[in-house]
């Protein structure tokens, strides 16, 4: 947990009650001339000082365990938003895969019909020959012997006949009850669905609980970052490109001092929106110019304590920010002439976007036309990008534990599209190094659903 300082009212007026004790003491310790000589300082007046002294450092203390309790209860929110957001993100993966089960489901009843509804035709002509049987039976063998040929020809027929009928019917009987049992199926997954919808709507209310008590508790304890807000603000109004925009916020966290990055409240607490535009689609960016910015980005501060891992050794360990399937990966061409910079991520809608390594917030808002951005800075330096957010739910200067809630997707227009066979959502991931984009798939742990080329 980042160790914030609480600048409140209180704590001001103490500084302030402090320093003109102090100032009271000097003047009479000092005196004037040669009446300091002569006269010794109040009792009465020192007494009094001491008392508003003593009561100063009884407030200090106070504030100071008022403070230390907001820490302690946003270190909690934050493990339980850790927990509930792989909660959600497990919880849409079922959704997934149950809505993918179901559109088999229906997939598989429809072929059925179809190859029903074609061997109408030969079941009509099989029940009508049937039929002619029943009316005209074959005459006994012992009848005449003109009946005797008669009987063999029928006897022959049916022999050819009746097994390619028996056939017949275990086939049909045997596509009418696959039919059955895909239609038990049909009503047994959207039943499934209806459960896994019902219990993501419920993680997802209690995400936005916690998120709301964290929100709460950190305005408390976050009035430092306000200055630090509108600084980036002013950067993103003057920087021209996303890499200007990085080497500005490089440059200014150059200048001030290290901070620790975020202390996990336990080990047992590790984690197990608009459409997103490529760098080709997001502008023009000078290619002479940029190289230059990124060949002069400084390295950067580290967030990684000693104690914690670096970014630079994990990977093939980090986990996807969303559950999706990639579409698109660096280097391939973007259809603009250029490469791609980063990979996409597609997304269902409303997809919970949690941070895939502990690092710090330098960006969070809109930028140019990659809309909302999010700029996670993780040290040695490394930034992750991510764009297409709909939400989100950081703020510039948080630190953020892995598995720690980022944004959100696109939501109900996103899932009207969806259902119309439309694109879904897609999140853009960028990883930079030093300002040059680097490849992010070789750090992601990747299942075969999820990788692509």
């Amino acid at each position: 947990m980042p160790r914030f300082r609480h600048k409140t009212a209180g704590s001001r007026s103490l500084s302030l009650l402090t320093a003109g004790a102090f100032a009271v003491l000097a003047f009479h310790a000092a005196g004037s001339g040669a009446s300091a000589q002569e006269r010794a300082p109040d009792p009465e007046a020192l007494q009094s000082i001491e008392k508003e002294l003593g009561t100063a450092k009884e407030r200090q203390v106070m504030l100071e365990a008022q403070a230390e309790e907001l820490r302690a209860e946003v270190a909690k929110l934050r493990a339980q938003l850790i927990k509930a957001a792989a909660r959600v993100q497990a919880r849409e993966e079922d959704v997934t895969l149950s809505e993918d089960r179901l559109t088999g489901l229906v997939g598989a009843e429809a072929v059925l019909r179809a190859q029903l509804s074609a061997r109408r035709k030969d079941l009509a002509e099989t029940l009508a020959a049937l039929q002619r049987l029943d009316r005209n039976p074959p005459p006994a063998l012992a009848v005449k012997p003109d009946d005797a040929l008669g009987a063999m020809r029928s006897a022959m027929v049916l022999g050819t006949l009746v097994p390619q009928l028996e056939a017949e019917a275990r086939e049909i009987r045997a596509r009418l009850d696959e039919l059955r049992r895909v239609r038990q199926d049909i009503l047994a997954e959207r039943e499934t669905l209806s459960d896994a919808s019902g219990a993501l709507a419920a993680e997802q209310q209690e995400l936005e609980r916690l998120l709301s008590a964290k929100l709460t508790a950190q305005a408390e304890l976050d009035e430092r970052l306000e200055t630090e807000r509108e600084e980036v603000a002013r950067l993103s109004q003057e920087a021209r490109t996303l890499s200007e925009l990085i080497e500005k916020l490089e440059a200014r966290a150059a200048h001030r001092l290290p901070e620790a990055r975020p202390v996990r409240p336990s080990a047992r607490l590790q984690a197990p929106a608009s459409k997103p535009l490529s760098p080709a689609e997001a502008g023009p960016e000078a290619p002479a110019d940029e190289d230059r910015q990124l060949a002069s980005l400084p390295s950067g501060r580290p967030l990684i304590s000693g104690q914690n891992r670096l970014f630079s050794k994990a990977r093939g360990q980090i986990r996807l920010p969303a559950h999706g399937e990639i579409t698109k990966i660096f280097g391939e061409n973007d259809g603009a002439g250029g490469r791609n910079r980063g990979l996409s991520l597609k997304t269902r809608p409303d997809a919970q976007i949690t941070a895939p390594f502990d690092g710090k917030i330098v960006f969070a808002g809109p930028f140019r036309r990659y809309g909302q951005l999010l700029i996670l800075s993780v040290g040695e330096g490394y930034h992750l990008l991510f764009a297409g957010l709909e939400r989100i739910d950081t703020q510039v200067g948080q630190q953020v534990l892995a598995g720690e809630p980022l944004g959100q997707m696109a939501g109900s227009e996103a899932k009207n599209a969806a259902l119309k066979g439309n694109v879904k959502p897609t999140l853009y991931i960028e990883f930079r190094k030093d300002g040059e984009p680097i490849d992010p798939k070789p750090w992601f742990a990747l299942s075969e659903r999820k990788a692509r080329g």
